[in-house]
């Protein structure tokens, strides 16, 4: 095993308490004074983002640049070897081969990171993994949560939408154990995972008047063989402003992204008071400045 594994992040199970919360008191200091950089000139980080991505993939690169380390960025397939039949395991190989201090990779289930991290001396940060999990989002969803709330603890957050295809609500499922926040579900019953053994809302309107945090998730149409999925989605399931009437005044609204508008959100709910989606944004660059800040550190020690 890698005598740097301890350094990677591919899930939030053994990710502890304190860590998180040094992590944050990290962000904080960052998001007082976003000018502040630590000089880790030299320093690389190879963003491998084999998968699409608008918010994650550029926000890795601003917290690199902030940092003074140099961001690697690697988009999709297209003009690469891959292209001449390289697997993505080799690719992954051989660009550690140069020595990055970070591997930030993005890939589908098909790529193993934890057997990778087994294989290569950089720490891997888990930019998206498939249905599997993507940490840095639920983290900033944390951080977001605690930044307008005070606190993440005794927290509901409910999720809606089509959860059995997201990453984000498999890690939020690991991170509500550590920071002790209760999460249920919410969507149509082919949306919900079988094997989940939480509370899960027949009704939008049942989970708002519950919950402190409502996070409408992307409806993966990609994903879906039937179109039926998606049938009165938006009237049964959408964040509207008539809908948002059963949500506490108190209670904040998110959103992962990207999203369809007029599906799982109105656009004008971004002009909601209780809405954080862009803040989610700002704090996504926050969070993962403070995750590289600590893992070039780590490297240096």
């Amino acid at each position: 095993m890698s005598s740097r594994f301890k350094h990677s992040l591919l899930d939030l199970k053994t990710f502890e308490k304190s860590s998180i919360d040094q992590l944050f008191a990290v962000a904080d200091k960052i998001a007082q004074d976003k000018r502040t950089t630590v000089p880790f000139t030299g320093q690389t980080v190879a963003l491998l983002f084999f998968e699409s991505s608008t918010r994650t993939r550029m926000s890795f690169e601003t917290a690199c640049v902030r940092l003074g380390s140099y961001p690697l960025r690697f988009d999709g397939k297209s003009g690469t070897s891959i292209e001449k039949g390289e697997s993505l395991v080799d690719t992954v190989l051989n660009v550690n081969a140069m020595d990055p201090s970070v591997l930030v990779i993005r890939c589908g289930d098909n790529l193993d990171l934890q057997l990778l991290a087994n294989k290569v001396k950089s720490p891997i940060i888990n930019a998206g993994w498939g249905k599997r999990g993507h940490p840095t989002q639920a983290l900033l969803d944390a951080y977001t949560i605690r930044q307008s709330l005070g606190t993440c603890e005794k927290q509901k957050v409910l999720i809606v939408g089509d959860v059995v295809h997201s990453r984000v609500a498999a890690s939020h499922l690991e991170l509500a154990r550590m920071l002790n926040y209760e999460v249920a579900f919410c969507g149509p019953a082919s949306f919900i995972p079988a094997q989940f053994q939480g509370r899960v809302f027949g009704t939008l309107s049942e989970g708002l008047k519950w919950c402190t945090v409502a996070m409408a998730l992307r409806v993966q149409t990609e994903r879906h063989q039937s179109e039926s999925a998606l049938d009165n989605y938006s009237e049964q399931f959408g964040f509207t402003a008539k809908s948002l009437a059963d949500l506490s005044s108190k209670a904040l609204i998110l959103h992962p992204g990207p999203i369809n508008h007029g599906t799982e959100m109105d656009e004008d709910v971004l002009n909601d008071g209780r809405c954080r989606v862009l803040q989610q944004v700002s704090n996504g660059v926050f969070i993962r400045q403070a995750l590289i800040r600590r893992a070039l550190m780590e490297d240096q020690a």
